[in-house]
């Protein structure tokens, strides 16, 4: 079986064929966000069409630079060395978009300023950050020193879960102990070592 093999050939962006069937949307954030870095950065991530001039990935990057350059406007795109079959086609349509990468959201805020970070395109909501609840928290400056706070930066999706989990264990009795007057605390204590019990 011939290998698929890509290479970049000029095209008018009026030249090509939007896929009627692309399951891709943009919300008003992202369209906003996008035409912004097609404004400062253009055409960087190549569209790619199949041998027939069909779109398969780039629609709404084709969309907008069409509107900020006109359809007239020359391209790279890449080209197949042969035509998509239509489930290859579809194939590709979708992991070109669905395939990718997870945020190591640690890293995002440790080593980038959130208000550029926001400025490009996140959100605040996807920065949760989960903290004991601030009236449970006792003074750390007047209690002893072999207590520590710890807080933790999770997706929102993650915190969600995490407060439901403290939230339960708290309710089943699991938030008191001797040493600890902080329930959540107590909770997740419980829970890693539930964890590590199984693990052993």
């Amino acid at each position: 079986m011939q290998p698929i093999i890509w290479k970049n050939e000029k095209r008018k962006i009026s030249e090509l064929i939007h896929f009627e069937q692309n399951p891709r949307q943009l919300s008003e954030k992202d369209y906003k966000d996008l035409r912004k870095s097609l404004e400062k950065f253009n055409l960087a991530e190549i569209p790619a069409i199949n041998t027939d001039n069909t779109i398969i990935a780039g629609h709404q990057r084709l969309k907008i630079l069409a509107e900020l350059k006109g359809p007239d406007c020359e391209i790279d795109v890449r080209v197949p060395n042969k035509k998509l079959t239509e489930k290859d086609f579809k194939e590709y349509l979708i992991r070109s978009n669905k395939n990718t990468g997870s945020w190591d959201w640690d890293g995002l805020a440790n080593n980038f300023e959130m208000s550029d970070l926001l400025d490009w395109g996140f959100e605040e909501k996807e920065f949760a950050i989960f903290e004991a609840e601030e009236e449970m928290l006792p003074d750390l400056k007047d209690i002893e020193k072999d207590f520590q706070q710890i807080s933790f930066i999770v997706h929102v999706e993650q915190a969600e879960k995490v407060q439901t989990a403290l939230t339960k264990a708290v309710k089943n009795g699991l938030g008191e102990s001797s040493v600890n007057e902080n329930k959540n605390g107590n909770a997740l204590f419980f829970i890693c070592q539930k964890y590590l019990d199984a693990e052993s």
